[in-house]
């Protein structure tokens, strides 16, 4: 993901397999502390990666602020599409997978590829 709006604009943030919560505290794993104070120190947001079916959704987490998808509230798990923009706070990630179809991390430990030529 892409920090496009907001403090830590032009930052970029990894995410892993199955679940990864958002928020700015240390205990994050995908950590956003960049000054956003509507930002939950703990699960603001949920970013799940689901390596059978290579497909990504978003929750919301625990925060007592909202999170947004296309501006719309997140109140149920959410398939996330490439470049999907998730509003948490004053900040506005871009989504943009790496795995999905065509390559999954896995596809390397199994010595093949999904991958179009």
């Amino acid at each position: 993901m892409a920090v496009i709006k907001g403090p830590g604009v032009g930052n970029v943030l990894a995410c892993g397999y199955g679940s990864n919560s958002i928020g700015r505290g240390g205990g994050a794993r995908v950590n956003v502390d960049f000054g956003d104070a509507q930002i939950s120190r703990g699960e603001h947001s949920i970013l799940t990666y689901d390596p059978r079916g290579r497909k990504y959704y978003i929750q919301h987490g625990s925060g007592n602020h909202l999170t947004y998808l296309l501006d719309q509230p997140v109140l149920t798990p959410t398939e996330l599409l490439d470049r999907a923009e998730i509003t948490i706070g004053e900040t506005t990630l871009m989504f943009i997978p790496l795995c999905g179809d065509n390559f999954d991390w896995q596809d390397l430990k199994d010595g093949s590829t999904n991958a179009s030529t």
